[in-house]
Order: C-alpha cells, then structure tokens, then sequence
C-alpha cells in the first residue's frame, strides 16, 4: 500500500489535470481490490461527459474470453460478430487496460466484465481518452473479416432510459410442473423494495409456506444481478433453506472507534445501536465487535416452513455484497449448487457496513468506503480472494433471446 501511494503520488505534477488526477484515483481503488469502493466524477468532468463528451457507440459483451457486439440491428456489423481490435489495438489489450479502472472484491473478474458491458463506453473514454472516429476489426458469424468505421455518440444515446428495465417486482415466486419453483431475488435493499411495495420477510414467509403447503421438492433461487442490500436478509433467507442452527458472522472488526455512531442505529442500518462500548480493542488498529453489536454475530434458528428440498441456485458477477455472503454460507454448508458464473462478492467476507463519503477540497471528487470488515462464518476457502465459483459455469446467451443459465437449471431439476 505504501508503495503504491507513494508511487502514485510522485506522478502528480503541477500540470497534472482533474482528469488525470481522476484516472490515478480510479487505478488505486481498483488495485485495493475492495468491490465497495466507490470515486465519482469531479463537477467539472461530470458536466463534459454528459453535454459534450463523445464515446465509443456500440454495447459490447464480453465473455471470459471472447468479446462480441451486443446491438441488435447494426446495419454494418451482423448480430454476434466478434469483436478483434479497435484503432488498431486488440480487444485484449483493450480490456486488460480498461480493467485496470474497474474495482472489484479480490481478483474476481466476472464483476468487471458485467461492468463493462454495461458501461464499456465510459471505461474505453477513461483508458484512451475521447476519440471522434474508431476503426473496428471484426469476424461475423460467418467467419468473415470484416474493417469498418463508426464515429463516437454522445452518452444520452448510448444509454437508455434507466427506468426502462426496472422490473414490477424484485422478488417473484414462480410454480413449475415437475415440483419445481423458481424463486426470484433481484434485490436486498429494504429502500428499493419499498418503492414497489415490496416486503423481504413478508415475501419470505409467503413463499415457504406456499412451498410446504404445495410439497415442493426442487427449488431454483436466482440471485443474478442482485448486488445485495440489508445484511440481515441473507441469514433469513438462509434460515428456510436448513434445519439447524448457524453462524453467520465469524467477526465484524473495525479499524477506529471513530465511527458515525447516528449512522449505526438500528433504525437506519442492522446494528444494534452500535456504540463505543461495543467495540473491543484487539490490537492497535483492530476493534473487534461484540456480539451484542449485530444480530448477524449471534446464532440463527431455522424458520417454521422451513424448506428441505433440492436447491439450485443461479448466479452471475453482480451476485454482491449480502448476496455472495449469502451465497457463500450455503456453499460452506454444501446446501445446494450453483449454476452460472462466479459471484461478485469474495467467499471470505468483504469490507463495507456504513459507507463514508469524503469529499477531496479541491478536486471535489467523493470516495466511498466501507468502515467494517466482515468475515463469514464459512469453512475455509479453496481459492482465496475469490468468489464463490458455480458447479455448472453457464454463459449467458449472446443475443439475449434464451435465458440459457435457467433453461440449464430447469433441465438438471429434470433429471
């Protein structure tokens, strides 16, 4: 740490511009690897992007080692090309350069990759700079090869409306024949689902009840793209899927007793009204929280209903946060397998709780960081610093008309 900071802080010169400044920034936080890490735009950049900047103007999909073009109805590039260089450089090249800004938990690369194809135009612009006009290699389906040249786009043509592919609902519970149900997590975060009305533990407690009451034996839970939310509801929803009492939380520690205590009260977060006297000091820069200090650091009893079936469950890298801690305890406990891709979230733990926001004086760039380190209550790890890596790796489809990891979760429910 002492090296990269020191290094990166000799590179700053007098000349050195906000955007400059913004990309060290971004290359530090992403080598912390810490996936709740988060550094905004300073005003200034944030103004250009969004009125004047031109980007590189077509979605990309990137798989583990292939990058193809994700627009549909592109007059010059037939659907599912792929993508050889840009500008003369190889995609490869491209996407280890442009990763280099991305933070992610551990050495987990699925996150990035979800990251970049939703936001590749913006990762290009940090990587390269603004460019008016890009040269595209490509191989169309049919093996051709392909030069064209496009001209970049302004973001609000790149980006549709974000309220456009919000679902109605978040959490869905959903029958199939062959005793099967499919019960859809799109979210923890108690504030999203109170804007559509939605109730975690009053959606939990239906469900199992419909799932006992129906005698359902095989149960798919997909937690693709839910990148987590209240910590609480993982070891509820954990609570339903086993018969025995469990741990969670192995510690919760922080590094000061200067903590935003207001922030830390149980009507606002799942602390217990943390104060100082929670805290036990460890070593110099170790404050261990006590048990007292969340419900998460106590045992947890199965639920009435509880559900004793076979379980699947799916999974992609925007699996984070509560979601891969959740995850990560039924992979401990061997309670069911994973189909899709490795999660966001690392295995072991993460650092996040409430979230500081400090505003750099003169570039007003804001870093959010978490101020807990949190370590499961999980065996130990097979691969350390990453996440928790499915049994059945699934890529998505490619065009986005079949849902290929749930039609491969259906059939193994088959068997």
């Amino acid at each position: 740490m002492d090296a990269l900071l020191d290094s990166t802080y000799n590179t700053i010169q007098p000349g050195t511009t906000d955007f400059e400044f913004y990309k060290l920034l971004k290359k530090i936080l992403s080598t912390i690897k810490d996936g709740h890490l988060y550094c905004s735009l300073p005003p200034t950049l944030q103004k250009y992007r969004k009125e004047k900047a031109r980007f590189f103007p077509l979605r990309l999909y990137f798989t583990e080692y292939h990058t193809y073009q994700a627009n549909l109805g592109n007059a010059q590039i037939p659907a599912g090309s792929e993508i050889l260089t840009i500008n003369n450089q190889s995609i490869e090249l491209i996407r280890k350069n442009v990763m280099e800004y991305i933070v992610s938990d551990g050495n987990i690369q699925t996150k990035k990759l979800k990251i970049l194809n939703d936001f590749f135009y913006f990762y290009y612009y940090l990587s390269q700079g603004e460019q008016s006009l890009y040269a595209i290699k490509i191989k169309t389906p049919d093996g051709a090869i392909k030069q064209i040249k496009i001209t970049g786009k302004p973001e609000k043509e790149l980006v549709g409306d974000e309220n456009e592919n919000k679902p109605a609902k978040h959490l869905q519970l959903a029958i199939k024949d062959n005793n099967t149900a499919i019960l859809t997590l799109k979210s923890f975060e108690k504030s999203q689902l109170e804007k559509t009305g939605e109730n975690f533990p009053e959606f939990l407690k239906k469900s199992f009840a419909t799932l006992h009451q129906k005698g359902i034996k095989k149960l798919i839970i997909d937690l693709r793209g839910n990148t987590g939310g209240r910590d609480t509801y993982g070891p509820l929803l954990y609570s339903y899927l086993t018969q025995q009492p469990f741990q969670y939380y192995k510690r919760l520690t922080a590094a000061t007793t200067d903590l935003p205590y207001d922030e830390f009260k149980s009507s606002i977060s799942s602390y217990n009204n943390l104060n100082k006297e929670m805290l036990l000091k460890t070593s110099p820069h170790n404050y261990q929280l006590k048990n007292t200090a969340h419900p998460n650091l106590q045992h947890t009893h199965p639920q009435p209903n509880n559900y004793k079936g076979k379980l699947w469950l799916l999974i992609d890298g925007l699996s984070f946060s509560t979601t891969a801690e959740f995850c990560a305890i039924v992979s401990s406990n061997n309670r069911g397998k994973f189909i899709g891709e490795e999660t966001g979230g690392t295995y072991e733990g993460n650092t996040s709780g409430v979230q500081i926001e400090s505003t750099l004086p003169h570039s007003k760039i804001q870093i959010s960081f978490g101020t807990i380190k949190y370590d499961m209550a999980v065996k130990p790890a097979k691969k350390k610093a990453r996440g928790i890596i499915p049994q059945y790796k699934i890529q998505q489809d490619i065009s986005g008309k079949a849902d290929s990891q749930l039609n491969y979760a259906l059939k193994l429910t088959k068997k």
